[in-house]
């Protein structure tokens, strides 16, 4: 048993997904924040729990040759990234890993590939910055209290821009929030300040213009809850559509402020070509595309294909882009309907599932067994809850090829896989 403050030489022996290194007290597991495998470190004891305990290092006495300085210089305080003292082949090794183990945890047998990862750095489309009373920046890690910060490595510098532009027109208001999104190629931008309470930003919108030519709409909201969260907000356009639009795959998409768009669109292509590849759909099939968003992979799969689509998602206003998204593309042999995915109960030959973090609901689970789609194309952003409806399906499935695993969202602690199950006969 280790206490509280206590300071121990020790050598990590892993590093986990939250790019904290691992190693054992006495057969006690210690978690150490920014340490890799192989490194001899001096740490001391912060937390301590009836099975683990945290610390931090204090000090690298031989550091592993896959460190490197990190680039930014709030790297320490800000919770957006955890990777970035260590080399990206090296973080995208040790994603993949965990991965692996996670089918292994689970005793499911899966082969896998290369982690895919085209770009690392200022690949982010969509950024929200919290904002202090005197300046923009990201929550600090494990809490809600600000980081001055708007040069982050993973966003345009256009937004940094508009960043600092806004904190200083907007200074004497209840200003909370900063929320921006941008295509590819930095031609159509959407900037949305998000107040404690309604705000008139007529003035703002009209100098932000001026200073910015490729804003091409502004949109304002307020929320006073103590909690913030997009979902929440109801936004109202102030200037433009309400809308940008970007192109994925060879298709363009309107995307909107609550619109569900991967914030990198690089990997995503590489993801979405896999996935629809994986699906290898015929001629004249009927296909579901669950929990949907705004219908990126079944439009494209339409559109490619003679076959019949079905798009299905909760979210009432990501159902409307989608529908908007369909018509843009020239796609008609596509159907969207704002429902819950376990109450879908059309035949259909395969599907393609991307659920949220917390995965498939055992009605969800439930409905895909029912309808026995002969190919189910699972896309997740969290292998664990992925292994768990795995453990479901392959009663009814075997996967069929290698899990395949992207680093949608390098420096930080997320991942996406794929997975691709066929039916047993």
């Amino acid at each position: 048993m280790v206490n509280q403050n206590e300071i121990y030489e020790v050598q990590i022996e892993d590093t986990n997904i939250f790019a904290n290194g691992i190693c054992h007290i006495d057969s006690f597991v210690v978690f150490v924040e920014n340490t890799l495998k192989g490194e001899i470190c001096k740490i001391q004891i912060t937390k301590v729990h009836p099975r683990y305990a945290y610390a931090k290092c204090i000090e690298i006495i031989e550091p592993s040759p896959h460190r490197v300085p990190p680039t930014c210089e709030k790297y320490e305080k800000c919770g957006g990234c955890s990777f970035l003292h260590t080399t990206i082949e090296y973080e995208n090794e040790t994603k993949l890993n965990f991965v692996r183990s996670v089918f292994v945890k689970n005793k499911i047998d899966a082969d896998f590939t290369e982690i895919v990862c085209p770009i690392s750095k200022s690949y982010r489309n969509k950024v929200v910055l919290f904002y202090n009373g005197q300046a923009f920046g990201y929550n600090e890690k494990s809490t809600t209290k600000i980081v001055e910060h708007t040069s982050c490595i993973l966003n345009d510098s256009i937004f940094d821009s508009i960043a600092d532009f806004t904190a200083k027109a907007l200074k004497n208001t209840p200003l909370r929030a900063l929320y921006l999104r941008k295509n590819r190629d930095n031609t159509e931008i959407m900037a949305c300040p998000i107040f404690y309470n309604p705000t008139s930003i007529l003035e703002y919108a009209s100098l932000l213009l001026k200073e910015f030519p490729n804003v091409k709409t502004v949109l304002t909201a307020s929320l006073s809850d103590k909690d913030f969260a997009i979902e929440k907000l109801s936004f109202k356009i102030v200037y433009g559509d309400g809308y940008i639009t970007d192109t994925l795959c060879g298709l363009k998409f309107k995307i909107s402020p609550k619109s569900f768009y991967q914030v990198n669109p690089d990997s995503a292509e590489w993801l979405y070509e896999k996935a629809i590849e994986l699906l290898n759909p015929q001629p004249y099939e009927k296909i579901a595309d669950l929990f949907c968003g705004t219908g990126t992979m079944g439009i494209i799969t339409a559109k490619r294909t003679n076959c019949k689509v079905y798009g299905v998602e909760i979210e009432p206003s990501a159902v409307k882009d989608a529908k908007q998204n369909a018509k843009l593309n020239g796609v008609t042999d596509i159907e969207f309907k704002a429902e819950d995915a376990s109450k879908f109960d059309k035949q259909i030959d395969s599907c393609i599932i991307d659920p949220p973090r917390k995965g498939c609901s055992k009605f969800m689970l439930d409905t895909l067994i029912r309808l026995k789609p002969k190919k189910i194309v699972y896309v997740s952003c969290n292998p664990d809850t992925m292994c768990n409806d795995l453990k479901v399906l392959i009663n009814d499935y075997k996967i069929e090829s290698p899990v395949y695993t992207y680093n949608q969202f390098p420096h930080t602690t997320h991942i996406e896989a794929i997975a691709c199950l066929t039916l047993k006969s």
